[in-house]
């Protein structure tokens, strides 16, 4: 479904990835992980039109999307939940749904917004609270129902697990893992909890310095002791 080649991008003159190539095969859960610093994030801003592409492609259903605008990415299908700031914290669960449907017909939004509570049940107790008001876990729910609202073919889902407790945040990756099994949505997930990502993850991308050090299936990277030591804290893979 998306097919990344040659991705050199960062912000300004500032060059962050380089020589990046990427697969997200159609219905998988596609993984990217690595230490701070390595470029995730910059990873899906490119693909979404925010950051600076300098050289390379971004290729989204066959049709290139590089330095397209992060609307016009939109409507092609790819819908992007960022790590933070990710929510309306001042309007309702409600409001938060309405806004992010702002892509559909006026007659869709109702409909879909009730679909999404469906779906995430909590949203519904919590229909006319502002979204300030939720907890951690409750927000990155909301946060996926929004990208959700967009109807995607492609999801890009950036850290959601971040400040969240273990157990939280342990939800919040079986939901993920959800879409893909229940919903069939294909999922590029950059996340910081790499061991449970790896687990959920169908292929996976290491991350090191803005060029990939690993690709394959997710499992594997999980295994291999010294790549999870040295690059991803994890002490027994």
């Amino acid at each position: 479904m998306l097919k990344v080649t040659g991705l050199h991008a960062g912000y300004g003159k500032l060059r962050v990835l380089s020589g990046v190539d990427l697969e997200v095969p159609t219905g998988g859960l596609t993984v990217v992980v690595g230490p701070n610093g390595a470029g995730k994030t910059t990873l899906l801003c490119s693909i979404m039109g925010i950051a600076s592409v300098f050289a390379g492609d971004v290729i989204f259903e066959g049709n290139k999307v590089t330095g397209a605008s992060p609307y016009e990415v939109a409507r092609r299908g790819i819908s992007y939940v960022p790590q933070m700031k990710n929510v309306f914290a001042d309007l309702s669960v409600l409001d938060n749904l309405q806004i992010a449907g702002y892509m559909l017909p006026r007659d869709e939004v109702k409909a879909k917004a009730a679909q999404m509570t469906e779906i995430f049940p909590v949203l519904k107790q919590f229909i006319h609270r502002k979204a300030g008001t939720l907890s951690g876990g409750e927000r990155r729910m909301l946060a996926i129902a929004m990208g959700l609202m967009k109807k995607p073919k492609l999801m890009l889902l950036d850290e959601l697990s971040t400040d969240l407790a273990p157990i939280v945040a342990r939800r919040v990756m079986a939901e993920i893992a959800r879409l893909r099994d229940e919903m069939g949505i294909t999922i590029l997930l950059v996340e910081q909890m790499a061991k449970r990502a790896l687990e959920i993850g169908d292929t996976a991308y290491l991350l090191v310095s803005g060029e990939v050090r690993f690709e394959g299936d997710a499992r594997a990277l999980l295994r291999d002791p010294e790549l999870a030591r040295l690059y991803l804290g994890i002490k027994e893979a």
